[in-house]
């Protein structure tokens, strides 16, 4: 099946303009599907104009392959994902520093706690200390006595 002469310009036209970075329809990604977008044909027309589809994918393979920008790229890629790296192993010893304090911190709690009841439990027994009650009175407070 052939395409028209009019869809292979478009496609040409929008190659020039993706390749440019100058796209008008498209998100100017440099893939089969934009190359298409661009056009405004489908993505099987694309297809069917076998020597455009060529040269878009070869014209994208040699920027790719360019002596500055792919290596500048491809270095700076290197670096971030080390840096991902590293800011992922940083993460994960902040959370098992934090898990392993907060597993401390609750053994503190109840350590407390047990010495807390304890101690009530002694007063109670010697009986030299009122017990007040855990939660505040919701009754107005007495006025005291004058007289």
């Amino acid at each position: 099946m052939s395409v028209t002469e009019q869809a292979a310009a478009a496609l040409q036209a929008a190659m020039e303009r993706l390749l440019t970075g100058e796209p008008d329809r498209s998100d100017g990604a440099l893939t089969v599907a934009s190359l298409a977008r661009e056009a405004g044909v489908s993505r099987a027309t694309a297809y069917r104009v076998g020597e455009v589809l060529q040269r878009f994918r070869q014209r994208v393979d040699e920027r790719a392959s360019g002596p500055d920008v792919p290596a500048t790229l491809r270095e700076r890629i290197h670096e971030l994902t080390g840096e991902l790296r590293e800011a992922r192993r940083a993460r994960h010893e902040e959370i098992q520093g934090l898990r392993r304090s907060v597993e401390v911190l609750a053994q503190q709690v109840q350590a407390l706690t047990l010495d807390n009841h304890a101690l009530r439990t002694a007063l109670e027994r010697s009986g030299a200390v009122a017990v007040l009650p855990a939660q505040a009175s919701t009754a107005p407070p007495v006025p005291p006595a004058t007289g």
